[in-house]
């Protein structure tokens, strides 16, 4: 048993020393030659691994670069929920999307805007992926639950139904943010958007308190 539980622990380690060439090596790629160069075999040729390598670890690089924006964000997600531990449901949901937006900046414009250029993209698909791949809009969901439970949101609120739109909401502006060559001001836009969204949810019987002071707004579009 022992000695199974070894193999298998030796597998991942080798197969999660693959992901990181993988990723690496597509970081790399999107530096120098920008999303147009993103393809499997130049992934491959930059890592000096095989195509086989890749598929037996991915489906392709739409899952490549989810992986990737799942894992950058792992480090954003911790630091968003500690600090909202002492907010109220909406400021709860709201820093978690700035922690998020602000992923999306470090990961850089060309990222993703290779996630909207995919037909078939699992990054979006938060209604059908495993547990273990959720980014966001789950962790936002438990808040609007528990919410729930302590009479803050509306009893008759469907999470479900809220959760398509405040990833509407948010995969909208990211993708103008996208069209527009980071030309907007996202952060403030979701932010302001989602906030507005948010307070259609609270239970009007409850006078909610807030503390998390707004980001300021430069206006929709940002100057050249």
């Amino acid at each position: 048993m022992n000695r199974r539980n070894k193999v298998v622990s030796v597998q991942e380690t080798r197969a999660q020393v693959t992901r990181e060439k993988l990723l690496n090596a597509a970081i790399d790629l999107v530096s120098r030659n920008g999303m147009e160069a993103l393809t499997v075999r130049n992934i491959c040729d930059e890592a000096g691994l095989s195509t086989g390598s890749f598929y037996n670890l991915f489906s392709g690089k739409d899952e490549l670069i989810t992986y990737y924006l799942k894992h950058s964000f792992e480090s954003y997600k911790l630091t968003a929920e500690e600090e909202a531990a002492d907010y109220n449901v909406v400021e709860k949901c709201l820093l978690v999307y700035r922690f998020y937006v602000r992923c999306c900046k470090d990961a850089g414009l060309e990222f993703v805007s290779g996630l909207y250029s995919a037909t078939n993209s699992p990054f979006f698909d938060f209604k059908h992926r495993d547990s273990e791949d959720e980014i966001v809009i789950d962790l936002v969901g438990s808040y609007l639950e528990r919410g729930k439970e302590e009479g803050v949101i509306r009893e008759d609120v469907d999470v479900e139904e809220a959760k398509l739109r405040i990833a509407a909401i948010v995969t909208g502006l990211q993708f103008y943010w996208c069209v527009f060559k980071g030309g907007i001001d996202v952060a403030y836009q979701t932010d302001s958007l989602l906030r507005t969204y948010l307070c259609t949810l609270v239970n009007k019987d409850v006078n909610l308190q807030f503390s998390l002071a707004p980001l300021e707004d430069r206006g929709a579009f940002l100057g050249e």
